[in-house]
């Protein structure tokens, strides 16, 4: 009994690199023109876009010397008042005070996204940059927030001290007024001992007064050592040179993301993609052989192309067919070869026709059977009546055969069509009946090619498959699914088929990891026509 090869889970399979690569150099040229595409519509708005100017202001935060430190927490805390003053300096008040001295109506709101305040790490310095329309107009923006920034901050910290300030003055004034009563009251006393005791009132209030003026100093000192301002250490001129838009960075990101897109969508295509691509996939999620690669060409509907082009490419690829089909059981001889698909479309008659025409050609007698009772399409390439074929034998003697097979422009091919079609194909393709009529033909030729329905469609290839030599799969690449390949494979393998492999068929060579199968059946059908050119010559002279 044959062994059967399992099929590979499609989940334990890795990632071909390979097939990704073949299809991005199949696709290169989409991929290029996508990023050109995103590059020309990018350059075409950042030029149509209005310039925006950027002006730049250095601000130093001026700590108090008071909370000045070389520990830690004075460096923390220095760190903090510069993030502090960084939030504050865009606050509403600043921008109302910028709005009127520069003279705009403009909004705290809308004037906000014009600015941005960072602060350099580890320094107590803030950058404000301003980005409008205008160059001039940045920069006095930019210039005009340190101005009223600065004021504010004045005032805030200056507030803290002017209680304490205000106060002391009014009792500095009282004060005042007191020693000068007392004064005028020691100069009019009548009497020594009323003058002794104004004078010892004098000298209190004086000691008053100069406690209250050391306090007042005092505090004038602590507020000048507490209060904290910022500087503007570079101030913001007009840059004449835009920022935005950066006309070559926006081209160049919009080709490269059109250039990614463009990849993202033919790997995620790819990806999605069920349909078998490359002879690999075959051999390896089905442990089938190739027997061989037939390149897309034109219509056969005249004559198949191994009779009308016998020195294509395409023709030469039927020939390798032929020879891999001979090696594919050495032990056994094939003597009735099922050919079949999964699907309709995928080339099965095509197939059948060229095969059964290069076999012949090399020196075998070969009977093509069209046992597709449903669609039957053999006649249509050799342009053969149908009136009488296959069904005919099942309603008559087997050893009719001779009267309703016809003979075909090949010597040694000859076709038995369909006939009239029956109502239960099904049952007769797995009836006694057939396999009469299969030894019948077994006598009269050297090899059977039998045609039928595809497996998924209807049973029929199912139901005559296990009394042949061999099946020949066909499959179409960029058609025929993975998934009904498996299904067909495993219906096949059911009832005990032996698969001998399989034929791509109407491949596109282009950019494809098979494409040296075509290459060498040009070399070769070149360099044949070359030498019997030369030795035609050679007779001649």
């Amino acid at each position: 009994m044959e062994m059967k090869t399992p099929l590979v889970d499609p989940v334990d399979e890795g990632l071909d690199i390979r097939q990704y690569l073949s299809v991005f150099a199949h696709w290169s040229w989409l991929i290029i023109l996508s990023a050109l595409l995103a590059g020309i519509a990018s350059l075409y708005v950042s030029l149509n876009m209005a310039p925006i100017f950027q002006s730049t202001t250095t601000v130093l935060v001026n700590e108090a010397p008071a909370t000045k430190g070389a520990d830690y927490s004075s460096v923390l805390m220095s760190k903090q008042l510069t993030s502090t003053y960084a939030e504050m300096m865009a606050n509403d008040l600043v921008l109302e005070q910028v709005a009127d001295q520069v003279k705009i109506t403009n909004s705290p709101e809308e004037m906000r996204k014009w600015i941005a305040i960072n602060t350099v790490r580890d320094t107590q310095i803030i950058q404000v940059a301003v980005k409008t329309t205008d160059p001039a107009f940045s920069a006095n923006i930019a210039n005009a927030i340190v101005a009223a920034f600065s004021a504010q901050i004045q005032e805030i910290q200056t507030k803290r001290f002017a209680q304490s300030k205000l106060t002391l003055e009014t009792q500095l004034a009282e004060t005042d007024k007191q020693i000068s009563s007392f004064v005028g009251q020691t100069e009019l006393a009548a009497t020594p001992e009323e003058k002794d005791r104004l004078e010892a009132k004098v000298v209190e209030y004086r000691t008053i007064y100069s406690n209250l003026l050391s306090s007042y100093e005092q505090i004038r000192l602590s507020e000048a050592q507490s209060v904290s301002s910022v500087v503007q250490v570079v101030p913001a001129v007009a840059n004449p040179v835009p920022v935005e838009p950066n006309i070559w960075r926006n081209t160049i990101l919009a080709a490269l993301l059109g250039f990614l897109l463009a990849a993202v969508i033919l790997i995620i295509r790819e990806s999605l993609d069920d349909t078998v691509k490359t002879p690999n996939e075959i051999s390896r999620k089905f442990g089938l052989p190739i027997l061989g690669v037939i390149n897309h060409h034109g219509s056969e509907a005249n004559s198949p192309i191994t009779i009308s082009e016998p020195r294509s490419p395409v023709a030469e690829a039927y020939r390798a067919l032929r020879t891999n089909i001979n090696y594919a059981s050495v032990d056994r001889p094939l003597r009735t070869i099922l050919v079949t698909s999964a699907v309709p479309g995928d080339g099965k008659s095509t197939t059948i026709i060229n095969l059964g025409v290069v076999l012949a050609q090399n020196g075998k007698k070969v009977i093509i059977a069209d046992c597709d009772l449903r669609r039957p399409q053999i006649h249509t390439y050799f342009g053969l009546a149908n009136r009488h074929g296959m069904s005919t034998l099942f309603s008559h003697s087997a050893e009719e055969l001779n009267s309703v097979r016809q003979t075909t422009a090949v010597d040694g091919l000859t076709v038995v069509t369909s006939g009239s079609l029956p109502p239960n194909p099904s049952e007769l393709m797995g009836s006694q009946k057939l396999q009469t009529i299969l030894g019948t033909m077994k006598n009269s030729a050297d090899m059977i090619l039998i045609d039928t329905p595809p497996t998924l469609t209807v049973t029929d290839a199912s139901a005559l498959a296990p009394s042949l030599d061999g099946i020949l799969l066909v499959v179409r690449p960029g058609k025929t699914r993975i998934s009904a390949l498996r299904q067909t494979i495993e219906q096949l393998r059911q009832v005990n088929a032996r698969i001998l492999g399989v034929v791509l068929n109407d491949v596109a060579v282009s950019g494809k990891s098979y494409s040296y199968h075509y290459n060498y059946y040009q070399n070769y059908s070149e360099n044949k026509d070359y030498f019997e050119t030369r030795e035609k010559k050679k007779k001649g002279k």
